[in-house]
This record gives C-alpha cells, sequence and structure tokens, in this order.
C-alpha cells in the first residue's frame, strides 16, 4: 500500500511540473525598465515578479513577469528586448 502511495505522489508531482513547464504570463507594454519588485519574503519559491515600464506615452506600467524574465531585466533596459537572446 505504501509503495502504491508513494508511486501516486510522484505521478501527481511530474504531472505537476510538466503542467507548470507550459506556463506563461501575458507580455507586458513596451517601455524602459524603471523598477523591479517581489511581493513575497525570498523564502518563498513561487513569489510573483514584476517588472514597471515607463511607456513612450510616459505612463509606469506595472506587470507581472516570469523569474527568468526579472532576472534578465536591469533598471534602463528596454522591454520586451531585455528578455530575448540571453
Amino acid at each position: 500500500m505504501i509503495c502504491r502511495t508513494r508511486i501516486a505522489a510522484v505521478a501527481v508531482a511530474v504531472s505537476a511540473v510538466t503542467a507548470l513547464a507550459g506556463c506563461s504570463l501575458p507580455d507586458g507594454p513596451p517601455g524602459v525598465v524603471v523598477a523591479k519588485d517581489n511581493k513575497t519574503p525570498p523564502a518563498s519559491k513561487s513569489r510573483p515578479y514584476f517588472l514597471t515600464v515607463r511607456t513612450a506615452e510616459g505612463e509606469r506600467k506595472p506587470f507581472q513577469v516570469l523569474i527568468s524574465d526579472y532576472d534578465k531585466c536591469a533598471v534602463g533596459d528596454p522591454y520586451p528586448a531585455c528578455t530575448e537572446g540571453q
């Protein structure tokens, strides 16, 4: 019985990872990154990451991004160009 429970738990974990691999977020507006923020303590692996850009119209627009895009873009970088090719 324990073996079946472990197999079921592994199957659930594998399917969850597979489902998360296809996750994406909508792209933010083009602009220049003016701020980076994460909304929860660093101990959380699933914390949301945000970039704020200043658009061509001069508006500040915050939006959520994947950690990979958060890591690639620095304040002053053009978005979305900073997310590509690194």
